[in-house]
């Protein structure tokens, strides 16, 4: 059996105009459109197509006990979101039932936990390149960025500051969010300099490293948030690469078109390159700010017409579809997303998805690719 799932693109000021919509083979926005959700979150304002008609997609699961404890997302960023970080399972009731207790309402700015779950999360790169901040690079790599940085020319207050940090990601991490006198001024500084920078002429990893700096600092003029810039890794994910995000871990996604699947949770501790709420002691309390040699990368399994990403830390499993597999076999209830030409869902009858078209799948159903383009996503949760 299938279902077609129906949602709105939500408008943040970070998103790409019209971008989901013309994705979703809808009528062309101009609004800044960042993301579509489909799943089990109240906030998701996804609906679903049922025999008797059309309902509230989390309500509906509930009420026919079908197991969907996933959110899957599209995603689109033109600049910089948050630096942030999640909660674990048991940060997250913790904080629920504090915020409840302390009667702040879900939709109040100050809100931090809007649920009581955790929000591990994996990102697959749609667009042939994707942007990410993820984690805290080593100590020598933050020293050495420094050392070419000022050769490059930024100012000497950017050692000054920062060096006393690089092997210290959480004081490095408090005084920025913090925003302490050293850093508005290093801010100030930094900002006149990129401004006034063309990073082509420098060498080697400096030019990425400058221009990643430039759009971050362009973006969020004036916020120190652009100094974690100086502390994490750089992650640039080609088309089909993935990487996953555990709870506590320090991230921005800055720019980019991507799949995102996590368990569903809009828990958000936020300490830098934002308007919203910033809870800066959350922060430093969730966050794990061990510096590590490389993010956690996600390397799919399979072949050329049919792959999954799985074994990464969180139960659930993404499978990647195109044109030339036989068929797909639905095992578990299933969100279907087809990013393009057609596929089919059989079961007692047979269902056509198009381009843009998003269902969930109950086991017994086969998805089968039916075009020469055929590029589908089936995200599920494991078995208990």
């Amino acid at each position: 059996m299938v279902h077609r799932l129906i949602s709105q693109p939500k408008n943040y000021d970070w998103g790409v105009p019209g971008a989901l919509s013309q994705i979703l083979g809808r009528e062309p926005s101009t609004s800044p459109e960042a993301e579509v959700w489909w799943g089990n979150h109240p906030l998701a304002g996804c609906t679903i197509s049922a025999h008797d008609g059309i309902l509230d997609f989390p309500t509906w699961l509930e009420q026919t006990g079908t197991h969907f404890p996933l959110l899957v997302k599209l995603l689109a960023a033109q600049k910089p979101l948050s630096i942030q970080v999640h909660p674990s399972q048991e940060q997250a009731e913790l904080g629920f039932e504090d915020e409840e207790r302390r009667g702040i309402p879900l939709d109040a700015r100050e809100r931090t936990y809007k649920d009581r779950s955790a929000k591990p999360e994996l990102l697959v790169a749609l667009s042939d390149e994707f942007v990410a901040l993820v984690g805290f690079a080593p100590e020598q790599t933050v020293r050495d960025r420094l050392h070419r940085w000022i050769d490059a020319g930024a100012p000497q207050s950017l050692a000054v500051v920062m060096e006393q940090a690089a092997g210290n990601p959480r004081e490095a991490a408090r005084l920025i969010a913090q925003e302490s006198v050293p850093v508005k001024g290093l801010v100030k500084e930094l900002g006149a300099w990129l401004s006034s920078l063309n990073p082509s002429g420098l060498a080697g990893a400096t030019v990425d490293e400058v221009r990643l700096l430039q759009n971050v600092s362009a973006a969020h003029p004036g916020d120190s948030g652009i100094l974690f810039v100086v502390l994490m890794h750089h992650v640039y994910l080609k088309r089909g690469e993935a990487v996953f995000v555990d709870a506590g871990e320090v991230h921005a996604y800055v720019e980019g078109f991507g799949l995102e699947v996590m368990l569903p949770s809009d828990n958000v501790i936020r300490a830098g390159l934002t308007s919203k709420h910033k809870d800066v002691e959350a922060f430093l309390e969730l966050g794990n700010f061990s510096q590590t040699t490389a993010p956690r990368l996600v390397t799919p399994v399979g072949d050329a017409v049919q792959d999954s990403y799985q074994g990464f830390g969180a139960r659930f499993v993404v499978h990647r579809i195109s044109s030339g597999a036989e068929s797909f076999p639905i095992a578990r209830p299933s969100v279907c997303f087809v990013e393009s030409g057609e596929a089919v869902v059989s079961d007692s009858g047979q269902t056509s998805l198009e381009r843009g078209e998003a269902a969930l799948a109950l086991p017994g159903a086969v998805i089968i690719p039916r075009s020469e383009d055929t590029l589908l996503w089936v995200v599920h949760a494991e078995t208990n």
